[in-house]
């Protein structure tokens, strides 16, 4: 049986780095849309993402079987060799998480409380993330 997918974002690429929030729960099937969303577009770049930055402020977490599947997408990820990728908003348990998906990777990880203590460590990030801002959050399927 086919669920029907669940979960939004917006991006925005500027350069070498991808701007990704996400909002509210993912299921396994919103998992894989995102993911074969993120590819899409990364791969349509003239220059290859090194960075990311994800603002998490507005997810929820996901379903068991999301986590599994968002696993399995970050063992890709670690093996692209970003360079840094900073988490905006992360909540403990997602954060511990995110710790775990990233252990043994070269990646500088950082994460922020909010949108305001990011921006006064990496003002160089401000245009971008209101570019961001600016996105309607979506889920093209």
């Amino acid at each position: 049986m086919k669920f029907k997918a669940h979960g939004l974002w917006r991006v925005h690429i500027e350069n070498t780095t991808i701007y990704i929030a996400l909002k509210g729960g993912f299921n396994r099937e919103g998992v894989v849309d995102f993911q074969n969303d993120i590819i899409k577009r990364v791969m349509s770049e003239p220059t290859t993402c090194d960075s990311a930055v994800l603002n998490l402020s507005e997810f929820e977490m996901g379903t068991a079987d999301s986590i599994e599947s968002a696993k399995e997408y970050f063992e890709g990820v670690k093996q692209r060799g970003y360079k840094w990728v900073d988490y905006i908003g992360v909540n403990p348990i997602a954060e511990h998480l995110l710790r775990q998906l990233w252990q043994g990777a070269k990646t500088e990880i950082c994460f922020y409380p909010d949108e305001k203590a990011y921006i006064n460590a990496k003002p160089e990030h401000i245009k971008p993330l209101t570019e961001l801002s600016q996105i309607s959050f979506e889920h093209p399927h």
